[in-house]
């Protein structure tokens, strides 16, 4: 029985020993492991130990009864986890956690305590501060805990509390953890981590992180110590002004339009730019109000970020590109310019239109419509209508389209320069002078419009008419011949001749008339008439006496210019 009460002390006396380690900010973890197998045997009703705390957790209140003498085991005093000093500033040795032997030995029989073991305490907070030792302060943290085997981030903070250099942090780290990496990264020298963070301003804080893992059961903790310099500062401010220049106007405008521009400086520097000065050099197409061809402007001095503006209003003067330059220059910067282009342009169209002066009636008369951008800009949506005369009507328009008596032509866009030609034929019954119209329109109001008068011809129409005074005649009698000619037609003829044939039965004796006549044997001429207006009629008169009996026929033949072939008419006379 005593060699088994032994046995019992010493196996709780090793229990208590495996709680020792070393303490870390990572308070749950233990160095020992978990014994968790079941004692060999069990203390026999109602022989069943209390173990004592704290290396052993209580037994439940149906195991209270006392143990026979032999059946008492001996418990070893309290674990006391022994603390490393803190740092100052020298970090202190490394923390060697203890880990435990593998289970002990099976209780002796017949009485078996439950074995089981606490989660020990760690000498350190899982978040430390070095606060302002070596003039910058150090705050690391970690998780409150992390399972054996795996991963877990140890985060600390450098703040700078005055401005210092050759900032160096270094940390031990723990036996029972290894290195993963670590940003930024360290320079590694076993267990040791060095950062050189070099110089850092006062207020100043930089980041870090180390990723470890944990190998070893209990309490690991990792020591920090910062060093740094404090430095101290002459300082010169070094600055430079830099002025910048825009300026904007209108992008067209038309000749004699007010042109305004505004020109924008602004120092973008670091210092005070002294006496600015503008100067705006006028293109030839714009003109002010002075006719000075240079303006100045004196702005004086701008502060660092400061912005002050020039207005200049101009008169556009001739057409084209104005391109317009401010220089702007101050004693202590360097000059700077900038432009503006300002189209100085006009819409103009041009619309002609020519056709024939003069058509005969039943013919058709083509005309040419031609349209041209003459001006600076384009011109959208044209739109050409072509209007015929009321007496007269469309007979073709290519590309058209025809409605009544009106043709129109469609154009989406004209560039400058372009041009575009167009036709159409008209056509009438009605003789006369008729002004057919054309006319231009946009979507930039810039509208035309164009004319042409021809002259419908009509044909003249001459109508021939011979009357005798008397019939029947006897021999040696006397007869008057009266001869009209009147032109029916719309139009004049020219070249209007009438010829008298007298059979052998008359003679003639005398003529007068409307146009001289001459007697030649027995045929009368009449001098041709050169111009017979429509409706006007010429009248010749023609004296025969009878010189023998028969029927005789007097022939009259009319010619003009319109007449191809002559118009002949006759008059019976009977002569007894």
């Amino acid at each position: 029985m005593l060699k088994k009460l032994g046995m019992l002390a010493s196996f709780l006396f090793l229990g208590a020993i495996t709680l020792v380690g070393c303490s870390d900010n990572r308070s749950d973890k233990n160095c020992e492991p978990v014994c968790e197998r079941p004692c060999p045997t069990v203390c026999p009703e109602p022989c069943r130990p209390v173990c004592p705390e704290p290396c052993a957790p209580a037994c439940p209140p149906e195991c209270r009864p006392i143990c026979p003498p032999a059946c008492q085991p001996v418990c070893p005093p309290a674990c006391q986890p022994v603390c490393p000093p803190p740092c100052k500033p020298v970090c202190p040795p490394q923390c060697k956690p203890v880990c435990p032997p593998p289970c002990p030995a099976p209780c002796p029989p017949p009485c078996e305590p439950v074995c089981c073991k606490p989660l020990p305490k760690a000498c350190h907070s899982s978040n430390a501060e070095l606060n302002c030792l070596n003039y910058v302060t150090v705050r690391a943290r970690n998780p409150h805990m992390c399972l054996l085997g795996e991963q877990y981030p140890l985060d600390f903070d450098v703040h700078a509390c005055v401005d210092v250099c050759d900032v160096t942090i270094t940390t031990h780290l723990p036996e029972g953890v290894s290195f993963i990496k670590s940003d930024p990264p360290a320079q590694i020298e076993g267990k040791k981590l060095t950062w050189t963070i070099g110089p850092m301003s006062k207020g100043e804080c930089r980041p870090a992180r180390v990723w470890l893992k944990c190998e070893c059961e209990g309490p690991l903790c990792a020591c920090f110590c910062a060093t740094a310099t404090p430095v101290q500062f002459c300082a010169l401010l070094c600055a430079k002004p830099i002025l910048t220049c825009e300026k904007c106007g209108p992008e067209q405008v038309c000749p004699g339009d007010a042109v305004h521009y505004t020109i924008t400086v602004t120092n973008r520097g670091s210092c005070t730019a002294e006496d600015v000065v503008v100067v705006d050099n006028i293109p030839p197409e714009m003109e002010h109000s002075s006719c000075l061809k240079t303006l100045s402007f004196k702005l004086g001095c701008l502060e660092p970020c400061q912005t002050k503006r020039v207005n200049i209003c101009l008169t556009a003067v001739k057409r084209g590109k104005a391109c317009n330059t401010a220089v702007v220059s101050a004693c202590n910067a360097d000059s700077v310019s900038c432009q503006w282009c300002t189209c100085v342009c006009c819409c103009g169209v041009e619309l002609d239109k020519t056709g024939p002066k003069e058509v005969a009636i039943g013919k058709n008369a083509d005309y040419q419509i031609t349209a041209v951008n003459t001006g600076d800009l384009p011109l959208t949506d044209v739109v050409i209508t072509d209007t015929a005369p009321n007496a007269t009507s469309i007979v073709a328009a290519p590309g058209a389209t025809i409605n009544g008596n009106q043709a129109v032509w469609r154009i989406r866009e004209m560039k400058p320069g372009d041009k575009a030609n167009y036709t159409i034929s008209l056509t009438t019954c009605t003789p006369g002078c008729f002004t057919n119209k054309v006319s231009l329109i946009d979507c930039q109001d810039c509208n035309a419009c164009s004319e042409f008068t021809t002259r419908w011809r009509g044909r003249p129409a001459l109508n021939v008419c011979i009357v005798d005074s008397e019939s029947p005649i006897c021999i040696g009698e006397h007869t008057m011949y009266t001869i009209s000619v009147v032109n029916q037609g719309s139009e004049a003829d020219s070249n209007v001749a009438v010829t008298v044939r007298f059979p052998n039965e008359l003679t003639p004796t005398s003529v007068n008339g409307d146009a001289r006549g001459t007697i030649s044997g027995q045929t009368v001429t009449f001098a041709p008439v050169n111009n017979v207006r429509p409706r006007q009629t010429l009248t010749y008169k023609v004296d025969a006496v009878a010189k023998s009996s028969g029927d005789a026929r007097v022939i009259v033949e009319v010619s003009s210019d319109a007449i191809k072939t002559p118009i002949i008419q006759q008059e019976s006379t009977i002569v007894n």
